[in-house]
């Protein structure tokens, strides 16, 4: 008798339900026709009680809703297989990995759980939480507050983009998927004065969980001293601070890569070593795009309004930071472009995030590929830095 593969896999579920193990499943996969390329649900807990989200990642939107338990199995019966060829559940006993592109021949594969989710993190409808304490000393010896844990005058900006960060890194980091063992490992590249190196130390080892490594890079030395002190007095394990250029310094690991406002074509560097590295996550805030400015050649409509320095200058933007999340797109990653803070505090606020996408779905690279080289016909763009480091042509037919 033929082995029932996914009705295997959904008892595993259901066991997992029962048992409150479910950290996380995700449907990947789509076949032709369906509007969400994944389907994402993990346990959270509101006024009313325990439950589940349910996150339809559309490609411009995201859709939630919550659902009873006994909701999820149906949805996922009648879901995997005819509308997704693939599912990952994770508990904290043990991995489990649906492959059904093959309806004849579905495959299921195990591997051991991962760290369960803590309670106080499912909370959605809790009262909201400094993210990073005023008082924490690495604050005051890097200048934000003063002794008495108050913002320092003129740092408030400051204080409120460290918050911010920490707001945005939170979710990503619990939808990313990490290897199972092992240090984890977050660089963040051309780290400045270290603020949210720090920010994002203190957080990932608050969160407990697997235990993590947090490298800052930095290529002037007397900042790199400034962080080192810091780490010494305040004797925080897990972070180091080494001098170097984001284009040569050496990195073998970076489960998660941060650049924020890395220049022109180092945030192409970044997100090229990011992706070599193959991270789970990457997180960039660009800045000061020179690069394409001189290669715009507008379109006929365009070539009027462009010739305002202004307009040209951000359309030049534009262009860098559209080509940069099409090629993440291409490379495997699901991309999302936001506001990183307020434009009150700060010009440069865009931020990029990637997380790698479960192997075998997303967008077909062809299409993928097509995407960014449209985008770059129309501008007249010939050449772009982070293409070239990844080895994307894009003048190719």
């Amino acid at each position: 008798m033929t082995r029932d593969v996914p009705g295997l896999f959904h008892a595993r579920l259901g066991e997992a339900l029962k048992a409150g193990s479910l950290v996380r499943l995700v449907l990947a996969g789509p076949r032709p026709g369906v509007a969400a390329r994944q389907m994402v649900i993990r346990p959270v807990v509101l006024k009313a009680g325990p439950c589940f989200s349910v996150v339809w990642r559309e490609e411009r939107r995201d859709v939630t809703k919550n659902h009873s338990g006994d909701e999820v199995v149906e949805l996922c019966r009648e879901r995997i297989g005819p509308e997704y060829t693939g599912a990952h559940l994770y508990t904290t006993t043990a991995t489990f990995q649906l492959d059904c592109r093959d309806p004849a021949r579905p495959h299921l594969s195990t591997a051991p759980g991962v760290a369960a989710v803590a309670p106080e993190a499912l909370q959605h409808d809790r009262v909201r939480q400094r993210s990073v304490s005023a008082k924490a000393p690495w604050l005051h010896l890097l200048g934000v507050t003063n002794a008495d844990g108050r913002v320092a005058k003129g740092m408030e900006a400051k204080f409120r983009q460290i918050h911010r960060f920490v707001e945005l890194l939170d979710p990503l980091l619990r939808e990313a998927s990490f290897p199972i063992e092992g240090v984890r490992t977050l660089v963040d590249m051309g780290c400045g004065k270290g603020y949210l190196t720090f920010a994002a130390c203190e957080h990932v080892q608050r969160a407990g969980g697997a235990p993590w490594k947090v490298r800052g890079i930095e290529v002037r030395e007397e900042l790199v001293r400034l962080c080192e002190s810091a780490v010494t007095t305040t004797g925080i394990t897990g972070l180091e601070f080494v001098q170097g250029a984001i284009e040569d310094t050496v990195v073998e690991r970076a489960d998660v890569l941060v650049a924020l406002h890395a220049c022109d074509t180092a945030t192409d560097a970044a997100l090229a070593r990011g992706i070599r590295l193959r991270s789970s996550l990457i997180l960039v805030a660009p800045c000061c795009q020179k690069e394409v400015r001189p290669q715009l050649v507008p379109s006929p409509v365009l070539a009027r309004p462009l010739r305002h320095g202004i307009f040209r200058e951000r359309h030049a933007e534009f262009a860098t930071d559209a080509i940069r999340a099409e090629l993440l797109e291409w490379a495997g990653y699901d991309t999302r472009v936001f506001e990183f803070i307020s434009p009150e505090h700060t010009g440069k606020n865009l931020m990029i995030a990637a997380v790698r996408r479960e192997s075998g779905t997303g967008l077909d690279p062809a299409v993928a590929a097509e995407a960014v080289r449209m985008l770059a016909a129309f501008y007249g763009i010939r050449h772009q830095r982070l293409a070239e480091l990844i080895g994307f042509d894009l003048a190719a037919p």
